[in-house]
């Protein structure tokens, strides 16, 4: 590749991630999305799995499940039973567990990272937002994460080869 090739792509990937995830970021709240931020935590994974189309359906799996994940880590953290530490270690390990057996057994459908990074996401965001009812907070994680994938991730990567000519 040139280096006037590279600057290109540089410059157009650059002015690309400089519109679109900040777009999102202001229509987020006006769609009824106060976790909107969540779209670009999405969209890495997308863009660690080198922008691969074909795995944005198991990519968006794995989020929808840890994002059911993380409501369900919730719910039974509400529960009061043993020791609160206790309980999150248990939590934690079967639904961990879980995780890797499931998505190990259908790696075409389920990408593992996204329902770990998911779930991880989803915990963090119930336990720092304790206003919003939970259910509410599901769909809106859900949502932005699916944002992340298909517009700030996919959209995005498919505007720029289109520019560059990949």
């Amino acid at each position: 590749m040139s280096q006037k090739s590279r600057k290109k792509e540089i410059l157009t990937l650059a002015l690309l991630v400089a519109v679109l995830p900040p777009a999102w970021a202001v229509a987020a709240p006006y769609l009824g999305n106060s976790v909107g931020p969540i779209a670009l935590i999405s969209a890495g994974i997308y863009g660690a799995n080198n922008n691969q189309f074909k795995d944005a359906l198991k990519i968006s799996i794995g989020y929808l499940l840890g994002d059911l994940w993380a409501l369900v880590a919730s719910m039974a953290m509400s529960v009061n039973f043993l020791n609160m530490n206790i309980r999150l270690f248990l939590v934690l390990f079967v639904l961990g567990f879980i995780v890797v057996v499931v998505s190990n057994a259908v790696p075409k459908f389920i990408y593992m990272p996204s329902w770990l990074a998911g779930w991880a996401i989803g915990m963090l965001t119930m336990n720092l937002d304790t206003t919003t009812p939970r259910l509410s907070l599901t769909v809106q994680i859900a949502a932005a994460m699916l944002v992340g994938v298909y517009y700030v991730g996919a959209l995005m990567d498919k505007i720029h080869r289109v520019i560059n000519n990949n």
